[in-house]
């Protein structure tokens, strides 16, 4: 299967989708955590006493600050990720044959987290300078494009790819470690269609995705909990 096969195709916009809803509700979540990292120790008491505050001085627009970057970022890194992946799994195992858990998916996995790092360090990169900046500091930006412009203009172009290494060091490992265990527990759960039939019906497609939502969810889980 080629990376311009319909299959390939509709992999990537499906997954592009579906990256931009994953960021969009939980850009808040990620907002909090980045104040909560960065911000001296004692700034807040916690992630409700830091949530409190963003409301309070910023409104909600504060939760959502850079949202821009990482929602266009997201929805390339998903549809990149899911592309180069099944691109290189159909690579590595042979026609009628079942992915190896133990080598084509991890490696697949590998592959498209080292692609996509190189596509998302950039977006992260602003994100996470917006998101630090509030009004009246010195690293206070009023969009993804004044933030963009200051940082090629202070730092050049090789300001971009500032945290790279940090980025491929963590999606690697970490898509390698999503697809295995998401690929195992599809394998196991229970409601999966079956493969060899062309014409699922309501009930079946609701069950397939329903187990697969139930694996995604417990394959992040436990990637991020490694």
């Amino acid at each position: 299967m080629g990376l311009g096969s319909p299959e390939s195709t509709i992999n990537a916009l499906s997954g592009g989708v579906a990256g931009a809803a994953n960021i969009f509700t939980g850009f808040p979540f990620d907002t909090v955590k980045v104040r909560l990292q960065a911000s001296p120790r004692g700034t807040y008491a916690g992630p409700v006493d830091c949530t409190r505050s963003i409301l309070k001085f910023e409104g909600v627009r504060g939760l959502y600050r850079g949202l821009a970057a990482p929602l266009v970022g997201g929805a390339l890194e998903t549809g990149i990720s899911y592309a180069v992946y099944t691109y290189t799994l159909g690579q590595l195992t042979a026609p009628g044959d079942l992915p190896s858990l133990s080598f084509a998916v991890p490696a697949a996995a590998g592959v498209a987290g080292v692609v996509l790092s190189f596509v998302l360090s950039p977006f992260e990169l602003v994100k996470c300078r917006l998101q630090m900046g509030t009004r009246g500091t010195p690293h206070y930006h009023s969009g993804p494009r004044q933030c963009l412009q200051h940082l090629l203009k202070t730092e050049g172009s090789l300001g971009l790819t500032r945290g790279l290494k940090a980025t491929i060091a963590r999606e690697a490992p970490g898509n390698a470690i999503f697809f295995t265990v998401y690929e195992t527990l599809r394998r196991s759960f229970p409601g999966k269609a079956a493969p060899d039939n062309p014409n699922p019906s309501l009930w079946e497609l609701a069950k397939d995705s329903a187990s697969a939502v139930g694996c995604g969810g417990l394959a992040g889980t436990i990637m991020w909990g490694l």
